[in-house]
């Protein structure tokens, strides 16, 4: 018996018995089916199938147990000529990734240049928007790897996700802002203050607005963008106040704009998702667990 023999008896019990469909299906000629079951069936001293007049009719018992081995033996063959046919290419392909752009600027400003430069053969294009377009894109497959903020939200009996790094929000503002004379701020000391957020697009705007119903507190909201460097040059030489995590102040640091922490933080995790499935691309694999494994070795440190 050899997978051929089992491809061919599979597609005869999927075209419902009729060996002219199945025969079509296979690009093959009919006689030739009807040959290969036959030899099938004379050299195992088995019958699958009941006839009735020289036609196929159902499966025999013997045949129901075939079936179900057939079905899981083609799928492991296929799957093994796969990875046969991947191992011996080298590396190469494309890769949709979704990441929010501060996350970009203050989490991933290493390990993206690496990436690319150990995987000259992958094509990268990256997704730069708000957490909550992002997990759309995700849900709907158009990302199959999507970096995203926690809550995520997601569904966990189907998709991945891995934290890729913690930290916490904090306020920035200008230097001469009154509330910069603290060493730590409550968020009641920003009651009618003039804010600058993100925009609806992104999870810490949404972080932002349930913190402020939670302290019953009524911030003066003047300015909401997705661009992070826009909100963050606003408060240079005003009172806005933005709220952002708080590793931009190390990537980021301006004299005229200060950083000062809450006494009570909002949690800044970033996430590494993807949909569950039984098999990945090989380029998709290698770029999350890379991902994955960068920031495991770097959080052990």
């Amino acid at each position: 018996m050899d997978i051929k023999q089992l491809v061919y008896f599979v597609a005869i019990v999927e075209h419902d018995f009729n060996m002219s469909q199945a025969s079509k299906h296979l690009h093959l000629s009919q006689p030739a089916l009807s040959q290969t079951i036959a030899n099938l069936e004379k050299n195992e001293n088995i019958q699958v199938f009941e006839r009735s007049h020289g036609r196929l009719q159902n499966l025999t018992a013997t045949g129901e147990v075939l079936l179900a081995h057939a079905k899981e033996l083609i799928e492991k063959y296929d799957v093994m000529m796969e990875d046969l046919q991947e191992e011996s290419a080298q590396l190469k392909g494309n890769i949709r990734i979704g990441i929010p752009p501060v996350v970009i600027s203050v989490v991933f400003p290493e390990i993206l240049p690496k990436l690319l430069a150990e995987n000259p053969k992958i094509g990268f294009e990256v997704k730069e928007a708000g957490a909550m377009e992002l997990k759309k894109d995700l849900l709907l497959q158009e990302l199959p790897i999507a970096v995203l903020l926690k809550p995520t939200g997601l569904d966990s009996s189907t998709t991945e996700e891995v934290i890729l790094t913690k930290d916490t929000l904090s306020a920035f503002m200008s230097v001469t802002n009154p509330l910069a004379e603290k060493d730590q701020l409550s968020w009641s000391d920003l009651h009618n203050q003039p804010m600058a957020i993100f925009d609806s697009t992104y999870m810490i705007h949404h972080q932002l607005l349930k913190k402020f119903a939670g302290e019953q507190i009524k911030p003066q909201l003047s300015l909401q963008s997705a661009s992070w460097d826009l909100l963050l040059n606003s408060t240079r030489h005003s009172n806005l106040i933005t709220v952002m995590p708080t590793p931009v102040a190390k990537y980021y640091s301006m004299e005229e704009v200060v950083r000062r922490d809450f006494d009570h933080p909002i949690y800044w995790e970033v996430i590494l998702c993807r949909r569950k499935q039984k098999r990945y691309s090989r380029v998709e694999d290698y770029v999350f667990n890379y991902m994955r494994d960068y920031y495991e070795l770097k959080n052990e440190e």
